[in-house]
């Protein structure tokens, strides 16, 4: 019996490169006889079903040259080189809709049709929120809807969209999912009500959480005692301690302009267990009201604990590369930009992906105030890199700021850096300190102090602290086995000066 799929292929050409490509493949068939087929080559897309913070879906309005009409459709695009189409769903939500998504779930995928080679995925995106404006490309344009989520099966149903079929696949696949507890969880369910008409019951919090974006929505800045009475009688329904209480009473004194009063309370609705996207809220708002008072630094240290995979993430690098900016380190500061821009490039992402990897320091000379602290013939270094393979130490401390006397610039430094206090800091020396490693050089003038700290201390010899703005770590160090193994120990004449206080 002749097998009815064994197609075999005999040939394959180009015969059209448009923004349609076709090739024109040649089978030979089960009995021998040739047969020529045309095949779309095309690279796979993704639609995204968004839902909103309060349950609307986003939708996208646009001419469409088939039927030659604007159509309402679910935001999409194509998945780039080197995306996931997670990625590319995050991505062409916000550029085409000025929305971002809390959290995100892949439904699967499905072919374009029989003679393509499209796959055209599917994301569902929930806790969406409108992030700034839309972002089209080059003869991309057209008006963004919400509508309610108790309209989208006839929306769906009506036959007026092209991912129709893939939306509805989408939400089945979705509903039956086994997900995490938090913003896909609470979708879920009320997807599931979409699915499976019954009563409409709220999730826990989604009320209150409707009424706070509804006093957002009308928020002023002249009328602060108002803004802060109204959303008092709100947070007291959670209590005064719950953690999302805590996080609108500080976006409401950020609105307002009073970040100092702003910072404890983004401090204590992390430290009470903030979680979700209000928690990278927080960390962004808190480095951005930290950066307003002058601790870029400490700005700096917040937003190192966002995950990379976070869909907020981009927000963060732009704040992290303020912070960086503001903090004396231009280059690391444009790195950090250019390193987030050029993935949405529509062309030279890999040059300048390249290229800002390859950015070189600027060279200038540097103040620095460094501090030694040496207890019973110990000294407290922060180590850069492995020492058995190049690594080496350096006194901790940092740059002087205009202005700033230099035993000023120390005790902060030791502040920002270990969130430690100094008892005492003592000029020993100013050195310059010019070097040469590979990949960096530099020329500084460092101050040189004897430093005292009961909390730094206190420190066990076996212990390390992480620096607070950096990816390096202080511990103690024995002086003479630094001196025997020739340890290299920044700015110079380090280890002479620590063992004349040791």
């Amino acid at each position: 019996m002749t097998d009815p799929f064994d197609w075999r292929l005999r040939g394959s050409k180009s015969v059209y490169e448009g923004y349609v490509r076709v090739r024109r493949d040649t089978y030979e068939l089960p009995g021998g006889v040739l047969s020529d087929w045309d095949v779309q080559t095309q690279s796979d897309t993704v639609a995204v079903v968004a839902f909103t913070a309060t349950f609307d879906v986003v939708l996208f309005e646009q001419f469409r040259v088939g039927p030659a009409r604007a159509i309402v459709e679910i935001p999409g695009g194509a998945v780039d080189e080197g995306e996931t189409p997670v990625e590319a769903a995050v991505r062409e939500l916000e550029e085409e809709t000025g929305y971002r998504p809390g959290a995100v779930f892949h439904a699967g995928w499905e072919w374009s049709g029989a003679n393509s080679t499209r796959r055209k995925h599917v994301v569902v995106a929930v806790d969406g929120e409108r992030v700034g404006e839309p972002s089209w490309g080059d003869h991309e344009m057209g008006v963004v809807h919400l509508r309610a989520a108790s309209d989208l099966l006839s929306h769906l149903l009506s036959g007026e969209l092209s991912d129709a079929g893939g939306a509805l696949r989408a939400l089945h696949v979705f509903a039956e999912a086994a997900v995490t507890p938090g913003p896909l969880r609470t979708a879920q369910a009320r997807v599931r009500d979409l699915l499976v008409p019954g009563p409409v019951v709220d999730a826990p919090g989604d009320a209150w959480s409707r009424r706070v974006a509804d006093l957002w929505a009308r928020a002023d800045d002249d009328q602060p005692d108002e803004l802060r009475r109204a959303m008092g009688e709100l947070v007291r329904e959670l209590g005064e301690g719950d953690p999302e209480a805590l996080f609108e009473r500080a976006s409401v004194e950020d609105f307002l302009g009073e970040e100092a009063a702003a910072i404890p309370l983004y401090r204590a609705a992390l430290d009470a267990g903030l979680d979700g996207t209000k928690r990278t809220q927080a960390c962004i708002q808190l480095a951005s009201s930290l950066r307003n008072v002058g601790d870029a630094s400490g700005a700096m240290a917040v937003l190192r604990h966002v995950d990379a995979a976070d869909p907020l993430a981009p927000a963060a690098h732009a704040f992290l590369a303020l912070a960086l900016h503001d903090d004396d380190k231009p280059t690391p500061a444009l790195r950090t930009a250019l390193g987030e821009l050029a993935p949405h490039l529509p062309a030279y992402r890999r040059a300048v992906s390249a290229y800002a990897a390859e950015l070189p320091a600027r060279r200038r000379i540097r103040a620095i105030a460094v501090g030694l602290l040496v207890r019973d013939g110990w000294v407290l270094a922060e180590q850069y890199g492995d020492l058995d393979d190049g690594g080496f130490l350096r006194a901790p401390g940092g740059g002087i700021d205009i202005g700033e006397r230099a035993v000023d610039a120390m005790h902060r430094e030791i502040r920002e850096e270990l969130g430690a206090t100094l008892t005492d800091a003592t000029l020993l020396d100013v050195v310059e300190n010019i070097y040469d490693r590979p990949g960096h050089s530099g020329h500084e003038v460092a101050f040189v102090f004897g430093i005292r700290s009961d909390e730094l201390e206190a420190l066990p010899r076996a212990r390390r602290i992480d620096v607070l703005d950096g990816d390096t770590s202080v511990g103690w160090y024995r002086i003479a086995d630094l001196r025997s193994a020739d340890v290299p120990f920044h700015p110079v004449g380090m280890l002479d000066h620590a063992e004349r206080l040791g």
